[in-house]
């Protein structure tokens, strides 16, 4: 994680990278009112860790309660879509895919039957012209109070990357999300030969609404199961649902 920092108490952003492999997307912010954190998911074919995790049981998975927190949460978020630039293969199902996404992380949806959760709100408020306020240089470019996610051309290696602006008593207020459109090949149901340069956007996008909601990566090698890890292979869904260290994280931001 590269963290540049700029000062002034009222306002902070945020900002959340999802990378193939390589090393964590720099950002900076012009503002003195600003703050910036950047957060790398990668995805990585060979990794002996990455194979680790896809191997490791759903006891495993269950069994793990690690989680990292932020100094942010959501309490109700009012989420838009803006479906320019889709790829035509998922354009009919993305926009599902990542409402699933999105329930996943309100209801602290699971893999391992614990009960859903009620301590946060997102609510679908429809369709959008406005783009996510995310540069193709992978910088957060300003809040204007909107939380959009939509697609556009990223810097290569970054998959997708997300700006979350929350005020001076931590909770989120704003967060938008690019996804790229342009590198990499996207899907919403597995294929039956997927191959390495394929990618889950369920997968992508809980990792991401995670980074919103206020929960930061946990290790790589100890937490493998969990989806808040750094890592994960192209072709991947078994991270779709939550782990119990990324449940036990949204249940410790709700009492914060």
């Amino acid at each position: 994680m590269i963290r540049s920092i700029t000062t002034l108490a009222a306002t902070v952003l945020a900002a959340t990278a999802v990378i193939v492999a390589g090393q964590p997307v720099s950002s900076t912010s012009s503002s003195d009112e600003l703050f910036l954190v950047a957060e790398a998911f990668t995805y990585d074919e060979g990794d002996a860790v990455t194979a680790a995790a896809t191997a490791a049981s759903a006891a495993s998975a269950c069994e793990d309660t690690s989680y990292a927190l932020k100094t942010w949460k959501v309490g109700t978020l009012n989420w838009m879509y803006n479906g320019e630039g889709v790829p035509a293969n998922i354009a009919s199902t993305a926009l599902a895919s990542i409402t699933t996404s999105t329930n996943t992380v309100a209801k602290g949806t699971n893999r391992c039957g614990l009960a859903a959760l009620t301590t946060s709100t997102y609510n679908y408020a429809g369709t959008t012209t406005v783009k996510p306020q995310v540069s193709s240089t992978a910088t957060c470019t300003g809040n204007d109070n909107k939380s959009v996610t939509g697609w556009g051309a990223l810097p290569a290696k970054v998959l997708a990357y997300t700006c979350t602006y929350y005020n001076a008593k931590g909770v989120v207020i704003a967060s938008d999300t690019l996804i790229d459109n342009v590198a990499y090949t996207w899907f919403t149901t597995k294929p039956a030969n997927c191959t390495g340069a394929q990618y889950d956007l369920e997968t992508t996008l809980t990792h991401e609404r995670l980074h919103t909601a206020g929960l930061g990566h946990v290790d790589q090698t100890n937490n493998a199961t969990q989806t808040m890890t750094p890592a994960s292979s192209p072709c991947d869904t078994t991270r779709r649902l939550l782990g119990a260290g990324d449940y036990a994280g949204l249940k410790a931001l709700a009492s914060k």
